[in-house]
C-alpha cells in the first residue's frame, strides 16, 4: 500500500479506500496550513463517558422526530465502534436499545406525546411517528426520513452478524427478529405507498411538494424530499439489497428484493447526478433539496452525515459512486468548510463556502466527513483541534456529542503516523528517586505536523541488560515520571510517546544514560 506524504497533506486510505495513484495538492492551501497544537483530548474515552452518561436518554422517547434525531446516531456510533475495535460491549448495547425501541412501537400511537391521529395511520404498520415540526403539528405523521434514520444503523447489525459466524450463537436469533420486524411493519408499509413522483400540486387535495409531502400518508415522492430525507432511506435500502441476497434470507414479501435493488439504484443515480463537479479543484457541491420549497439552497455540514452515508453505501455496492467521488466530498470539507488553519479551525456551514450566520453556531457540525479523513487527513486534524479547543462533549446533544466517536474511529482507521521523540530528556536525583522530565514532541517522526499525543511510556534497562523493560501500564499524561529508588543505580532510560490509536502508533525514543554520583 503506498502512502503519500507531502507537506502537510496526508492521505491513508483504509477499507473502502484504495491507493491514489497520483496525489492532488490545492496550491491555495499549501501557505495557509499551520500545525495544529498538540490535541489532548482521548477521543474513545470521551464518548464512552458521554455514553454512559447520556446513552439512555433518547431510546425511551416517544417522539419519533426525537429517537430519529438522537437515538439513530448512538446507534450508528456503536455499529461503527464495534466495526472498528471489535469490542462486542458495542453489541450488546445495540441489542439492548433496539429491544426497547421496537417494544414502544404500536399501531395506535401513544397521546400524549401525539394529540391527532388521522384514521389511516391506523392501519397495522409501525413507525417512529413524531408531530413537532410546524406543518403539521399536532397531527401525527411517520416519515420516510426518520424511519430510514431508525431502520439503517439496525440493518447495519443485522449484516455484521450474519456475516461473522463467531457472533451467530449469541446475536444471530436477535438478527433474525429485528430483520423479519422491519420488513413486516416498516418496509411493507412504505413499499405499499411507493411512489418516487406522483406529480401533486398544491391544488390537489391539499397535497404540494413545497415543505408538505414528507409523510406516508401525504406522500409527494422521494424524488422531492431534500436530499437527506430520502437518502436517509436509501442507507437502509442499500444494506437490504445486500442482504437480500444472502442464501439465509426468507423475505417478508417475494417483490421486496426486488424493490430494494431497483430503487436503492434509482435512489443513488439521483443523488449521483445533484453532484456539482468543480473540476478545477476537484471537489463537488450539491443542494439541499432541488425540487423542494429551498430549490436553491446549498447542502449544510450537518445533513450532509446522512449523504455521505449514503455515498459510500453507493462505493461499497458499486452503484454509481466511486473512489473519485468520495475522495471529490473530502475535498469540499478541506477547501470550501474549513478555514485552512489547523491552530485556529473555523468552519462554514455551507457546503459551497459562502459565509453565513450559522458558521460560527452550526459550522463545526460537519462530524460526517470524518468518514472521509482517509482522503486527506486534515479533515480529522482540523476537527480535533477545533473540538480540543472549544466544545465540551460530555454537555452535547447527541448530534454533537457522536463526534468524540467519529474521532476515535478515524484516529484508528487513518492515523498511521508516529509521533516524534519527546525533547529535553532530562534525570535529576530526588533523594533516593530519579526524576525523568521531557517536553513534548513537536511533529511526528516523519517531520510532519503532530497528528496528537496522547501520552507517553517509560522504559529502563539495567546495566548489561539487552531488553529493556517497561515502567508504566497506561499512558503518562504529564512530561515527567518518578523512578523510584533509582537514583544510585546505573542504567540507560527511554521515553516514547503515543498516539490514540488504541492498537499501536509509538514514536521513536528519547534517550539518557544515568550513572549514581
Amino acid at each position: 500500500m503506498e502512502e503519500h506524504r507531502v507537506s502537510y497533506f496526508r492521505f491513508q486510505w483504509h477499507g473502502l479506500v484504495a491507493a491514489l495513484a497520483a496525489l492532488f495538492v490545492p496550491t491555495c492551501f499549501a501557505a495557509e496550513d499551520s500545525p495544529a497544537d498538540p490535541v489532548t483530548t482521548d477521543w474513545y474515552a470521551t464518548f464512552a463517558a458521554w455514553e454512559k452518561a447520556h446513552g439512555e436518554d433518547y431510546v425511551g422517547r416517544l417522539c419519533g422526530g426525537d429517537v430519529a434525531w438522537g437515538e439513530s446516531y448512538i446507534l450508528r456510533m456503536y455499529v461503527n465502534l464495534y466495526d472498528t475495535f471489535g469490542e462486542r460491549q458495542w453489541l450488546d448495547k445495540i441489542v439492548s436499545h433496539v429491544d426497547r425501541l421496537l417494544a414502544n412501537l404500536s399501531d395506535k400511537p401513544p397521546l400524549p406525546p401525539h394529540t391527532r391521529v388521522a384514521p389511516e395511520y391506523l392501519d397495522g404498520y409501525l413507525g417512529w411517528g413524531q408531530s413537532r415540526y410546524a406543518q403539521y403539528r399536532p397531527h401525527y405523521t411517520e416519515w420516510l426520513c426518520d424511519d430510514g434514520l431508525m431502520i439503517s444503523p439496525i440493518l447495519r447489525f443485522v449484516e455484521i452478524v450474519w456475516n461473522d459466524q463467531r457472533l451467530h450463537r449469541r446475536y444471530r436469533d436477535k438478527a433474525d427478529h429485528y430483520l423479519e420486524f422491519l420488513e413486516q411493519f416498516i418496509l411493507e408499509k412504505w413499499y405499499r405507498n411507493w411512489d418516487a413522483d406522483p406529480g401533486w400540486t398544491e391544488t390537489d387535495n391539499s397535497r404540494f411538494r413545497q415543505d408538505r409531502g414528507y409523510h406516508v400518508y401525504e406522500w409527494a415522492g422521494w424524488r422531492n424530499q431534500p436530499l437527506n430525507m430520502y437518502l436517509a432511506f436509501t442507507d437502509g435500502l442499500v444494506t437490504l439489497w445486500r442482504l437480500s441476497s444472502a442464501p439465509n434470507y426468507k423475505p417478508h414479501r417475494p417483490e421486496l428484493p426486488k424493490f430494494y435493488q431497483t430503487e436503492s439504484r434509482r435512489m443513488l443515480k439521483y443523488f449521483h447526478g445533484q453532484l456539482r463537479v468543480d473540476n478545477q479543484r476537484d471537489l463537488n457541491v450539491w443542494k439541499y433539496g432541488p425540487n423542494t420549497h429551498w430549490p436553491e439552497l446549498i447542502e449544510d455540514v450537518g445533513h450532509g452525515f446522512i449523504d455521505i452515508q449514503a455515498a459510500l453505501q453507493g462505493v461499497r455496492q458499486k452503484t454509481y459512486f466511486s473512489e473519485t467521488d468520495l475522495r471529490r466530498m473530502g475535498q469540499t470539507f478541506v477547501q470550501n468548510v474549513w478555514n485552512g488553519d489547523l491552530r485556529d479551525p473555523q468552519f462554514h456551514y455551507y457546503l459551497d463556502g459562502a459565509p453565513s450566520q450559522y458558521d460560527a453556531t452550526r459550522g463545526y457540525w460537519g462530524f460526517g466527513f470524518l468518514y472521509l479523513a482517509g482522503y486527506d487527513y486534515r479533515i480529522w486534524e482540523s476537527m480535533a483541534s477545533y473540538f480540543d479547543k472549544h466544545v465540551d462533549l460530555l454537555k452535547q446533544q447527541p448530534y454533537i456529542a457522536v463526534t468524540a466517536a467519529m474521532l476515535a474511529i478515524a484516529t484508528e482507521q487513518h492515523d498511521r503516523w508516529a509521533p516524534g521523540a519527546p525533547r529535553r530528556l532530562v534525570a535529576r536525583q530526588r533523594a533516593e528517586d530519579l526524576l525523568l522530565t521531557w517536553q513534548p514532541p513537536t511533529a511526528d517522526a516523519d517531520g510532519t505536523p503532530l497528528t496528537g499525543v496522547h501520552g507517553y511510556v517509560v522504559y529502563q534497562a539495567s546495566r548489561g541488560d539487552s531488553k529493556a523493560r517497561r515502567l508504566n501500564d497506561g499512558a503518562i499524561k504529564a512530561g515527567q515520571y518518578v523512578v523510584a529508588g533509582a537514583a544510585e543505580k546505573s542504567a540507560r532510560y527511554r521515553v516514547t510517546a503515543v498516539d490514540y490509536r488504541r492498537n499501536g502508533n509509538e514514536g521513536p525514543a528519547a534517550e539518557i544514560a544515568v550513572a549514581p554520583q
